[in-house]
């Protein structure tokens, strides 16, 4: 993250010289001699799809701000689109079939249109929302979206195990 740049409103702007890359299914941000775990979330507009990038660390911390992905090296600008793509797929629960809560975090685990997932929801309450009426969004502890567009779509079991943890 050589050279920041900060503006008078604490805003840090990421350098082009910063260093990403792609493990497993985690996107990695250069810091130092080590590798730190970042997610990202695209800043408005959302049609600026090349910048302006809030980088978060673990905790969800803003650690700076991609100001144009077409700046950063080859290698780091194919590992942040192969992780925007990747954020920007929102899978649709079709069947809860489980739920286990433990230490604050509820661990669903689901069918989806993208096949059987585990999701892990850190404090329910806040983090299972309700934009619409009947439409409900999973944020996992990654910041990770999952939808299920229509609550009396699910099964009764389904429904019963979602309203549980409301």
């Amino acid at each position: 993250m050589a050279d920041e740049k900060s503006t008078p409103d604490d805003l840090v702007l990421l350098a082009p010289e910063t260093v990403f890359r792609q493990e497993g299914d985690r996107l990695r941000l250069a810091v130092g001699d080590d590798w730190q775990p970042v997610t990202l979330a695209p800043l408005f507009p959302l049609s600026e799809a090349t910048g302006w990038i809030a980088v978060l660390d673990a905790e969800g911390k803003e650690v700076g701000i991609l100001a144009d992905l077409h700046a950063l090296g080859r290698d780091s600008a194919a590992a942040v689109r192969a992780e925007l793509r990747r954020r920007n797929l929102v899978p649709h629960v079709q069947r809860i079939t489980g739920a286990r809560d433990r230490f604050g975090m509820t661990e669903f685990t689901v069918e989806s249109d993208r096949g059987p997932l585990s999701i892990l929801v850190r404090h329910p309450q806040e983090n299972i929302q309700q934009p619409l009426p009947g439409y409900f969004t999973l944020v996992d502890v990654e910041s990770n979206r999952y939808d299920i567009p229509d609550l009396s779509a699910l099964d009764p079991e389904s429904r019963r195990l979602l309203e549980e943890r409301l």
